[in-house]
């Protein structure tokens, strides 16, 4: 596969970029670094990017039909008025626990999806099995869907919303389940990639995903260097895509056609010259679909 890696937005990330989300209707690509606190959005137009710092873990950040975002900061799910700054609790979750939120996005019927994960002392040892993957409907109604969670992860679908995939990162596993996109209910899980034991120090821990037109899932790799391409049927490996920077968070479609691959990467603990850029792959042969925002 002969892709281009490009540097597209170098060291931005104080700690872990994370979350990509491409706004089509203003071109801009919308990304977080949650233990620092901070919102990014990229104005690819312009070439500028803002930023929102809050004290809270700022772990996704999703547009809402009726305006404004969607994020999570702590254990809270809230509306974010970007140009006042303002945050309005929409729902809370894992109260009383020391959790707070990781990765989420939204499914085509605009409910918004969203994991937690246990407290982290340091990289990469979160507390095991206290953790939990929600729903925010649009009527703001919080539903549960799986617990004993370690550290929820990336999310994704196929274009017909009857298979849904998700990832803990702590068994280093990518799921696959049967799925209702009425309902949002998921069932006959299924391990779809466990990745073998001894790759723990060349490949890490799954991250962050997405999928493409195809229907084939593609997964960042933390401590991995990697974006890799799966078949979702089989589970095999079908391609590799590799980066200057072991902290590889997720990725998300982007571009005027979407077939252009943005990936965050993380900052912590390494020096090399690229950590915590965000960047962007082209040639890729295939292109994504618009990502899908908030209805409540």
């Amino acid at each position: 596969m002969p892709y281009k890696v490009e540097t597209f937005i170098k060291n931005i990330a104080i700690n872990v970029g994370e979350g990509p989300h491409w706004d089509p209707e203003t071109q801009t690509l919308l990304y977080v670094d949650p233990k620092a606190g901070n919102l990014h959005r990229y104005n690819t137009l312009t070439k500028i990017d803002e930023m929102r710092h809050y004290d809270d873990n700022t772990s996704l950040i999703v547009p809402r039909k009726s305006g404004g975002y969607v994020i999570t900061d702590g254990l809270n799910i809230s509306h974010l008025d970007w140009e006042s700054g303002v945050r309005t609790v929409l729902a809370s979750v894992d109260q009383g626990t020391r959790n707070v939120f990781n990765d989420g996005k939204c499914d085509a019927s605009g409910r918004l999806w969203a994991g937690t994960m246990g407290y982290m002392e340091k990289p990469v040892f979160p507390e095991m099995e206290v953790a939990s993957l929600y729903t925010l409907e649009k009527d703001l109604k919080v539903n549960r869907h799986l617990d004993k969670i370690s550290l929820s992860n990336g999310l994704a679908w196929t274009h017909n919303n009857t298979k849904m995939f998700y990832v803990d990162s702590m068994p280093r596993e990518i799921w696959s389940f049967d799925f209702d996109l009425e309902t949002g209910n998921m069932t006959n899980k299924q391990v779809l990639v466990k990745c073998p034991k001894d790759t723990m120090k060349t490949l890490g821990y799954p991250d962050g995903m997405t999928s493409d037109v195809d229907d084939k899932i593609w997964c960042a790799f933390y401590e991995g260097s990697c974006v890799i391409r799966y078949d979702p049927e089989t589970g095999q490996e079908i391609s590799r895509i590799n980066f200057p920077t072991r902290q590889i968070t997720s990725c998300c479609w982007g571009g005027k056609n979407f077939d252009e691959l943005y990936v965050t990467s993380g900052h912590v603990n390494i020096t090399d010259d690229q950590a915590g850029s965000v960047f962007r792959v082209t040639d890729l042969g295939t292109k994504g679909r618009p990502a899908d925002v908030f209805l409540g």
